[in-house]
């Protein structure tokens, strides 16, 4: 059996004591993660992430300082979501109402990026190894390795694995960079 890598958890980071984190994963300083939410095994949570109550991170994910990660979410294996990206999960937010936010889903894809600034809207999912480019405000779902950007996010082209841009072939996809063929 291998050595057991243990959970790094910065003085300042606060963690429930009925949250879920696997081996290996460190949190650093004012992370914030409530009760019922599952953080996978090698991840990194940077500073000042918020992961609400029954949001599920997979294993070697990486989210980026300040970046909210809300109840509904799920995070396949292999993600990134960059510094201060939003999952927003109100569809229609006023001060006056009681809000019922246990609705919203949203699945982000194993191997996904989600660039620094951008705000995925309730109930959009994100395909795997999809980019959402920084800033980018995802109103409907990405599909697998597409790469998206702008307000609203619009398909700009699609990425490879490796996180690269594909060129178009006769049949799919090529990728320069790995030399992956790839039919989308």
């Amino acid at each position: 059996m291998g050595k057991r890598e243990p959970v790094k958890i910065a003085k300042t980071a606060i963690v429930d004591r009925k949250a879920r984190i696997g081996k290996g994963t460190v949190v650093w300083n004012f992370a914030q993660i409530m009760h019922d939410a599952k953080v996978g095994e090698n991840c990194v949570i940077g500073n000042g992430v918020f992961i609400d109550r029954k949001a599920i991170i997979g294993n070697n994910v990486r989210i980026m300082s300040k970046a909210l990660i809300y109840r509904g979410v799920e995070i396949e294996d292999d993600c990134f979501v960059g510094p201060a990206a939003c999952f927003i999960n109100d569809k229609n937010p006023r001060s006056h109402k009681t809000r019922d936010i246990s609705t919203p889903k949203w699945k982000i894809g194993r191997g996904a990026s989600i660039g620094a600034g951008a705000l995925i809207l309730c109930d959009v999912n994100v395909g795997k190894y999809a980019l959402v480019g920084a800033g980018a405000v995802v109103t409907k779902d990405v599909k697998d390795h597409c790469l998206v950007a702008g307000n609203p996010a619009r398909l700009m082209g699609h990425v490879c694995y490796c996180g690269e841009k594909l060129n178009k072939v006769r049949n799919g996809y090529y990728c320069d960079s790995c030399s992956k063929f790839i039919k989308i």
